[in-house]
């Protein structure tokens, strides 16, 4: 059984491990100094996660497959009531292809239409890796709205999905 619960029912590095262990094949191909800066960027995450309780610790949730854990997601709400921001989220490489990413980012939605956002907004790279992450959002009823330059990797473009929320927009 799935289930998803709040960041304070672990311990402090949950997050770090779990996108540590995701994105381990493409920390293989990064270059060493921009590895070092995930692993900070992921690091700090962490850190106000655990250290920020009652406010970065609200905002998202570590996934649960019959008591091991498989993932998390979080969200940035500043934005409310407008737009609703995805943000880190990812499920552990032996987890993949079953279906839980969906399944967390519907979990994502939902809240988010609870909350009475309006719309959901998520960025991914344009890197091959990401490509499981990209045809995930479409068949959550995403649609791409637009492409920045790429943060990490030069070569690959940041792209955004856009969903509307509301009356019959989790249908889908």
């Amino acid at each position: 059984m799935i289930a998803y619960e709040p960041f304070a029912a672990y311990e402090r590095g949950v997050i770090l491990e779990l996108l540590s262990e995701s994105y381990s094949q493409l920390l293989q191909e990064l270059p060493a100094g921009k590895v070092a800066e995930l692993l900070g960027d992921w690091r700090e995450y962490d850190e106000a996660v655990f250290g920020e309780p009652g406010t970065v610790g609200t905002c998202g949730f570590v996934t649960s497959l019959s008591g091991e854990v498989i993932g998390f997601a979080s969200w940035n709400p500043t934005k409310w009531p407008a737009v609703g921001i995805i943000g880190h989220n990812c499920i552990l490489p032996k987890y993949r292809c079953r279906g839980y990413g969906r399944q967390q980012i519907r979990e994502i939605l939902r809240r988010f239409s609870d909350a009475g956002f309006k719309r959901a907004v998520v960025q991914t790279d344009e890197h091959p890796f990401f490509e499981p992450a990209r045809r995930m959002y479409l068949k959550c009823g995403f649609e791409e709205v637009t492409r920045h330059p790429g943060v990490l990797l030069e070569d690959y473009a940041m792209i955004e999905y856009e969903r509307r929320l509301g009356v019959g927009a989790l249908d889908r």
